[in-house]
């Protein structure tokens, strides 16, 4: 993710992951022009527009340091096309949950604006009510007017990318600009101190290395149960590689990420389930990881702000400090470690592979850049005329070539690099990005298998989320045996559906 949040990271999604919420009744209230004369009402017909757009989280105003890129972008592109305005929204939100009751509130009156803030998991999973967003593939599927020689503007994304934006119709109802990725970030003295030489590639040997951590004296890990971040993210590596030959028995969304509907039919089909043993092996796993995991006088989250006074703190200050060997944290945390000074003295790993050497259950499917994905900055929609009512169609191709400016590689390259520090990697392969070690280590290379989130990414509901996270600190604390967190995760499983069907209407027994 990156510094807008953690919560913008959406790696917690509190559907982001992620997040605890702030009033935002507010959120267009203040309104800030880039710059430029304010021009007309912007109805997308002839004379001057107004391109009403929403800045990513907590950046301030379009005049706000992190906003420099996008200010100096948007200048130069009012200025080679007189009569268009764009009037940056500061956007104060906490989560995408809180900003899209915000944008449905405001689309009640026909009064949102034209370029909002999203997520792929509501658009793509169908939790944001439909119809509020455009379906701007018919822009994407043509060239990008401003990068010469392309055959279509989606030819310009990375093939991650795109399963990310799309919907299960096919439409695409928004545009990501960034990924925000997760990985292992180790001290290289601990490392050194245990004669670790190399870094491992699967969960097997990461089992051995934090072994020889802890025999060296060395605490070896901090495991942050004292939020979403590490156990939602522990859930949705183990839970895709494990589940990953039998996702298409309930996959019936076929989004890139599981869906409350997906998750719902697998629990009822009994797939995801503790009596599956491929299911039950995830949480197995996660047991072997408490003998090594640190425990102390505070709660830690991998998402919390390095500058955290209160619990859960940041677990970056016990890398920096030397009483850890290995944190599970984000590519957000490459600036945050530099400016603490620990430039040069740490490195980082993708998260390692299950394979048959730590169980028979293994099916040996990558888990790079599923935790992660196009979280980080430049995550867009259209609004439709029904929740903008200046939104002509023309007004749509203006809101679109300022866009497309926007995302030509160069500019994406750098206003992300300005925005976040290279926190963020920006989804153009030709987009230019800070030589940051070991990051490009953390990005797939190719499409991602799909994605299964379950119970701690607020898929079904944020009660059964706390429920869950309440168990597995539980577990991980040794307060509970395997036997017990099994019986009580299945019992929250079977309620967690059963209450999502029923609060949406859905006969899981017609799947």
């Amino acid at each position: 993710m990156n510094k807008n949040a953690p919560a913008n990271k959406a790696l917690r999604r509190r559907t982001l992951p992620a997040v605890t919420a702030l009033a935002v009744a507010g959120l267009l209230a203040a309104a800030c022009s880039s710059g430029g004369s304010s021009g007309g009402s912007g109805s997308g017909g002839g004379g001057s527009v107004v391109i009403k757009a929403v800045l990513p989280p907590n950046t301030g105003a379009i005049t706000a340091a992190d906003n420099a890129g996008l200010q100096q972008l948007t200048q130069q592109y009012e200025a080679a096309h007189k009569g268009v305005t764009v009037q940056w929204l500061p956007n104060n939100s906490a989560s995408i949950t809180q900003s899209n009751a915000t944008m449905e509130s405001q689309a009640s009156g026909g009064a949102a604006p034209d370029l909002v803030w999203e997520q792929y998991g509501p658009v793509t999973s169908g939790s944001l009510p439909s119809g509020l967003l455009q379906n701007i593939k018919p822009y994407l599927d043509k060239p990008n007017p401003y990068v010469p020689g392309n055959t279509s503007w989606l030819s310009l994304f990375t093939p991650s990318t795109v399963p990310y934006m799309t919907s299960p119709n096919g439409d695409i109802d928004i545009i990501l600009g960034s990924d925000v990725e997760t990985g292992m970030f180790y001290s290289k003295a601990a490392f050194a101190r245990a004669g670790i030489a190399s870094t491992p590639a699967t969960w097997a040997q990461f089992m051995t290395d934090l072994g020889k951590l802890k025999a060296a004296g060395v605490t070896p890990i901090m495991f942050a149960d004292g939020g979403l971040c590490n156990p939602s993210w522990f859930e949705r590596l183990a839970t895709s590689s494990l589940l990953a030959g039998q996702v298409s028995k309930f996959d019936v969304n076929h989004a890139q990420v599981t869906t409350g509907l997906d998750v719902a039919v697998g629990i009822n089909k009994g797939i995801i389930s503790m009596s599956n043993p491929a299911y039950a092996e995830v949480w197995k796993l996660l047991g072997q990881l408490e003998q090594y995991s640190g425990s102390g006088q505070s709660s830690y989250d991998a998402c919390s702000a390095p500058t955290a006074t209160t619990p859960p703190l940041s677990t970056q200050s016990l890398l920096v400090q030397g009483k850890v060997g290995v944190l599970w944290g984000g590519s957000w945390y490459f600036p945050q470690l530099n400016t603490a000074g620990f430039t040069g003295k740490y490195g980082v790993f993708p998260e390692p592979l299950i394979t048959s050497a730590t169980s028979p259950l293994a099916t040996g499917t990558s888990t790079v850049g599923m935790i992660g994905g196009p979280n980080g900055n430049g995550q867009w929609g259209v609004t439709s005329q029904r929740a903008d009512s200046t939104m002509t169609p023309a007004k749509t191709a203006t809101v679109m070539n300022f866009v497309a400016w926007l995302f030509t590689p160069q500019h994406l390259g750098d206003w992300i690099k300005i925005n976040q520090s290279g926190a963020d990697i920006p989804t153009e392969t030709g987009a230019p990005t800070l030589n940051i070690p070991g990051l490009s280590s953390l990005v797939p290379s190719s499409k991602v298998g799909t994605v299964v989130d379950v119970m701690l990414d607020d898929v079904l509901s944020t009660a059964a989320t706390n429920s869950g996270l309440r168990l597995v600190q539980e577990y991980l604390d040794g307060q509970l045996s395997f036997s017990a967190f099994s019986g009580q995760w299945q019992s929250l499983l079977t309620s967690a559906a059963q209450q999502w069907a029923t609060a949406n209407h859905v006969n899981l027994s017609q799947y």
